[in-house]
C-alpha cells in the first residue's frame, strides 16, 4: 500500500500501475506458514512466543504461572494495538490534509506494523486456545476466562480499527466527490456519487472524464483523484481483511475434550446430588426439630394433667375430712 498520493507532480496521472498491488494478498489469510509466518514471506518475529514452549499440538500442556504469563504478553500487545490505532486516527487527518507527505510514508508503515501486529495476536490466541482445551485439569475453567477475556478485547479493538477505516473511506469519498466536481461543475448529485465509485485506475474513466474540461488544472485534478481511488481501493481490501480477522476470532471457541468433559458432568451431576442430599437434610433436621417439639408439648401435657388429678385428689381427701 502506499499513501503517497501528494506527491502528483512527481508521477504522472495516467500510469495504471497499481502501486498498492503489494496488499493484494491477505496477509490475515491462512497459508501453509501462517502459525509461523507474518503473511508478507517473511518470517514471523514477534514477541509473545510461549514461554519456553513450542506451538505445536505435541506441546506439554503449560502450567498455570506460563499460561498466565503468555496472556500478560497477548494483554501488552492488544494495549499496544490501542496506541497503534490511536497513531493510524491521527495520520489518517495529516495525510488528508495532503500537505505532509512524510505523514503518507508513516501511515504506510504503521498501517503494515499494525496488520502484522494484528496476525502475531490471532496466532497467540490460538495458541492459548489449543492449550486450554488440552488442559484436563481445574485449571481449565481459569484458562477459559482467560482466553475469552482477551479474545473479546482483541475483537473490541479490530471493530474499532474498522470503524476508523470506514470513517476515513468515507472522507476519501468526499475529497474525490469535491474533485471532480472542479472538473466538472455542472455535474449532478448522482454523477458525482457515480465518479466517487468509479474505478480510477481504468484509463477509459479518466479520458470520459477529460472530455468534459481539457485544461491543465483539470488534468492534475483529475491524476489527483485517481491517486486518491487507489487509496480507496486500500482502504476497502484493508477493512475486507479486518473483517474477515473478525470472523476468524468468531471460531475461536474453546472445544472441550471429550473426557475434560464427562468429568465435568460428572461433578455437575455430584454438585447436583450434593444439593439435592442437603436439601433432604434440611427437611430431615426440620422434621426431627418438629418432633422433638411435639414430644416436648405431650410431656407438658401429660405433667399437666398429672398435676391436675392431684389436686383433684387432694381437694377431695381435704373436703372428706372436713364433712367428717
Amino acid at each position: 500500500m502506499s499513501y503517497s498520493n501528494n506527491t502528483y507532480q512527481a508521477q504522472s496521472p495516467y500510469e495504471t500501475e497499481n502501486q498498492y498491488s503489494q496488499y493484494q494478498g491477505n496477509p490475515y489469510e491462512q497459508t501453509p506458514g501462517a502459525e509461523t509466518g507474518n503473511g508478507y514471506g517473511q518470517p514471523e518475529q514477534h514477541e509473545m512466543q510461549p514461554y519456553g514452549q513450542p506451538a505445536n499440538a505435541g506441546a506439554p500442556v503449560m502450567t498455570q504461572q506460563e499460561y498466565l504469563a503468555q496472556v500478560s504478553s497477548v494483554r501488552g500487545e492488544i494495549r499496544s494495538l490501542t496506541t497503534s490505532v490511536q497513531s493510524i486516527a491521527g495520520l489518517h487527518q495529516r495525510a488528508l490534509g495532503g500537505n505532509e507527505p512524510g505523514a503518507a510514508q508513516q501511515l504506510e508503515q504503521l498501517v503494515a506494523q499494525t496488520q502484522l501486529k494484528n496476525t502475531q495476536i490471532r496466532n497467540q490466541l490460538r495458541l492459548l486456545q489449543r492449550d486450554c482445551e488440552r488442559t484436563t485439569d481445574s485449571l481449565h475453567a481459569l484458562k477459559k476466562r482467560q482466553f475469552e477475556t482477551l479474545n473479546n478485547d482483541f475483537k473490541k479493538e479490530l471493530q474499532s480499527y474498522m470503524n476508523e477505516e470506514k470513517q476515513y473511506r468515507e472522507t476519501y469519498r468526499e475529497q474525490i466527490a469535491r474533485q471532480y466536481r472542479i472538473v466538472n461543475p455542472e455535474a449532478t448529485e448522482t454523477e458525482v456519487a457515480q465518479a466517487a465509485d468509479a474505478d480510477w485506475g481504468s484509463e477509459g474513466i479518466f479520458q470520459t472524464a477529460l472530455r468534459t474540461n481539457r485544461s491543465g488544472q483539470a488534468t492534475a485534478v483529475l491524476g489527483a483523484v485517481r491517486a486518491r481511488h487507489n487509496e480507496l481501493q486500500r482502504i476497502e481490501q484493508s477493512i475486507t481483511e479486518l473483517n474477515g480477522l473478525f470472523n476468524d476470532l468468531d471460531t475461536l471457541v474453546i472445544q472441550q475434550d471429550p473426557v475434560f468433559s464427562q468429568v465435568e458432568d460428572q461433578t455437575q451431576n455430584a454438585v447436583g446430588n450434593l444439593e439435592s442430599a442437603n436439601k433432604q437434610v434440611e427437611k430431615a433436621t426440620k422434621s426431627a426439630r418438629n418432633r422433638r417439639k411435639l414430644k416436648w408439648f405431650c410431656l407438658l401435657v401429660v405433667v399437666l394433667i398429672i398435676i391436675a388429678i392431684a389436686l383433684g385428689v387432694g381437694l377431695g381427701v381435704a373436703l372428706n375430712k372436713n364433712n367428717k
